[in-house]
């Protein structure tokens, strides 16, 4: 099935990058782009997108509140986060969310593992009530 991507990035080389990789592993998928959270929010309305690769570091709201905030409001999106920043806390940050973290420079056997798994129905998490009880 195909699917749309949004890449987030306001490098327009990384988005570039990005297309690419996604286009090579998935020709059948379409990919937008949006240079920062703004317009992100923007393009929500536009497409149906299945699946956001946000860059961290951007000017406004940084990939992990872009990506909360586009959590709250499409709670089926599968969301990666792309950043050269591997401190735990933005790491940890990233996989609270739910998200997956990329570390930068992007290996594009990585993206293909996020994107083969993206595509894949969503299991139900413990939060679903589908594990056990918390301690």
């Amino acid at each position: 099935m195909s699917k749309t991507v949004i890449v987030v990035d306001d490098s327009k080389l990384s988005r570039m990058h990005v297309r690419g990789i996604i286009l090579r592993n998935k020709p059948d998928w379409t990919v937008i782009e949006a240079a920062n959270s703004a317009e992100l929010y923007g393009k929500l309305d536009e497409s149906d997108i299945h699946i956001a690769i946000i860059d961290f570091n951007m000017p406004g709201d940084n990939g992990l509140e872009a990506a909360a905030r586009l959590l709250q409001a499409k709670p089926d999106i599968r969301v990666a986060i792309i950043t050269a920043n591997a401190q735990d806390s933005v790491v940890s940050g990233i996989r609270a969310l739910g998200a997956a973290f990329m570390p930068k420079p992007l290996e594009e056997e990585q993206m293909a593992r996020f994107l083969a798994a993206a595509s894949l129905p969503r299991r139900p998490s413990p939060a679903d009530g589908a594990g056990g009880g918390a301690g």
